[in-house]
Parts: C-alpha cells; structure tokens; sequence
C-alpha cells in the first residue's frame, strides 16, 4: 500500500464515525485500525507497510509507545538471574521483573547509562547488566521506522464496549538520530523489562522495548505532514 491509498482509506474511515473495538485492552485500538486498514499485525523488526510503520494513539492518553524490541545478545548477566536478584512476585504469584528504565534510578535500582559507544543497564548496587550497542541501536530504530504514519482517534466507552474515530493522522519521515539520543537522555524513551520466571524455572521474556512519550514522537523525525 503507497502513500496515496492510505491516505484515501484513512480518510474513509474517518467518515465512518466511530467504529467498535476489535479486542479488548490497551492493544485493541492497534488492532482495530489494521483490520480496518486490512494490515497485518506486525510483530517483526520490519515496518508494518512495507517502508511504513504504523501507529494508532488514543487521544489524551498518556501511555506509551513501542519505537522496537531489542534484547538479543545484550545481557552481561542472564536474565533468570536478574529476575531472581531485582524481580518481585506479580498478581499471578510469579517472580519477575517489569518496570520501566530511565537515566534515573527507578525502584528496583535500575537505571540507564547514555555513552559514546551505546546505552547500559545498571543497578545502583553497581552491577552491570546489559549493554546495547549504540550503533545496533540506531540501526533498529531506522529499520523499523523509516517513516511513521501516526493515527489519532477519539475515544469513547458504551459500558465496557470502547469505540475510537479515527480522525487525523499524520506522516512523519526522516528520523533523527541525534534526536533520538537526545531523547534517551531526557528519559523520553525508556526501556522496558518485561519478563518473568515460568514454574519450570525458565524464562519468559516478552521482548525488552524501547518506549517513547507520544507527545516527544515527532522529535524523533525530521518531517511531519499531516494526512487527515
């Protein structure tokens, strides 16, 4: 699908009003746009559209956004012992480890290092966890979004039935790596753990995410144009 066509299926379903979620959940609003759209749910390190990723924002929230996954070959001491060591027991009664991580120290003592050469996870009891290799980084990151199409709906609940309208979106290109540094920095982007230990003992690992604001997305890209 080009630019073009989405531009005109966008602005379709901007004329359909509100629409009922598809799934249940903070992903439902995601999922609904790409069934709309006849996208493919898209787990992988490629952009959704080809050369375009995809993103849908529920207007006013302030959760946010997964730029990529990256955990691949960067933990200096393995994960089931990091879990054992920094993790709690969740409501499902399973030891694990979820928590965001930013240049400041967060609860378990975790925090991010920004050098040179890449970005470390560190506890303030001085262990060095795991290392992302800053040029790896940033190749993921242009990988995965060469451009950015950001879809923005209203939202509304009819009981537990939550409906969006999708009704503006915008075209975002150029990513800008300096920026994107700078925005690591701020603690903007965070990396969030998500894993925890199975009864058998292994690990779990729903993939270590870059997360970033939505309202510092733009930052990210040199161009923005708006669609609908």
């Amino acid at each position: 699908m080009d630019l073009n066509e989405l531009k005109k299926r966008l602005d379709a379903l901007k004329q359909q009003g509100f629409v009922v979620s598809m799934r249940r959940g903070n992903t439902g609003i995601g999922y609904t746009l790409e069934t709309l759209l006849e996208v493919s749910e898209n787990n992988l390190q490629f952009p959704d559209l080809g050369t375009m990723e995809l993103k849908a924002h529920r207007r006013g929230a302030t959760s946010r956004i997964t730029l990529f996954t990256f955990n691949s070959g960067v933990w200096k001491i393995h994960p089931r012992d990091v879990i054992k060591r920094y993790g709690y027991i969740d409501e499902k009664g399973r030891l694990a480890l979820k928590c965001f991580v930013r240049s400041a120290p967060n609860n378990q003592g975790l925090y991010l290092q920004v050098g040179d050469d890449g970005f470390r996870l560190h506890n303030t009891d001085g262990s060095l966890i795991a290392e992302w290799p800053i040029q790896v980084v940033l190749q993921r990151f242009r990988v995965k979004m060469p451009t950015l199409v950001m879809v923005h709906a209203e939202t509304r609940k009819t009981g537990r039935v939550e409906e969006f309208r999708f009704d503006e979106a915008y075209y975002l290109s150029n990513p800008d790596s300096h920026n994107f540094l700078k925005l690591i920095q701020e603690g903007q982007v965070v990396v969030d753990i998500r894993m925890h230990l199975n009864p058998n003992g292994s690990v779990r690992n729903r993939g270590t995410a870059f997360r970033i604001d939505e309202s510092s997305l733009g930052r990210c890209f040199g161009t923005s144009e708006r669609l609908i």
